[in-house]
C-alpha cells in the first residue's frame, strides 16, 4: 500500500478533503472515477513532487488539463495529496502542457 493510514486528499479551493485510505479510495472509485485512464506528467512543487494530472477528453480524443496534483511523504508512504485545479495558471508556471494527444505523455514519449 501507498497511502499511509491516516494520508490526506484536499482539493482546495473546495471544501473537499477526505483522511485516510478507506475514505481516499471510496472517493477515486466513486466521484472521482471519470479521471480514470488519466495520464501525469512528472513535475515539482516545494520541493516535493507534483504530477500535471489530464484527464481523458469527453471526445474521447486525447486528454485534458486537470490539476496539479502535489504529493507528500512521510518514511515512503504517501502522507498527502492536494489536487489543484486552476490549470489554466499552474501549468505554464511548472512548463506542463496544455493538452495531451492520444499519443503522448507529456514528454515525447508515447503513451
Amino acid at each position: 500500500m501507498l497511502l499511509h493510514v491516516d494520508a490526506t486528499l484536499a482539493l482546495p479551493p473546495y471544501a473537499t478533503w477526505m483522511r485516510g485510505v478507506t475514505d481516499i479510495q471510496a472517493w477515486l472509485t466513486g466521484p472521482a472515477v471519470g479521471c480514470r485512464g488519466s495520464r501525469l506528467v512528472p513535475t515539482a512543487a516545494n520541493g516535493s513532487p507534483a504530477f500535471g494530472q489530464y484527464r481523458p477528453r469527453a471526445d474521447g480524443v486525447g486528454y485534458e488539463p486537470w490539476a496539479l496534483q502535489v504529493v507528500e511523504f512521510s518514511g515512503d508512504r504517501i502522507s498527502s495529496i492536494t489536487a489543484l485545479r486552476d490549470t489554466p495558471r499552474l501549468f505554464p508556471l511548472f512548463g506542463l502542457p496544455d493538452r495531451l494527444g492520444e499519443d503522448d505523455d507529456g514528454m515525447g514519449v508515447p503513451a
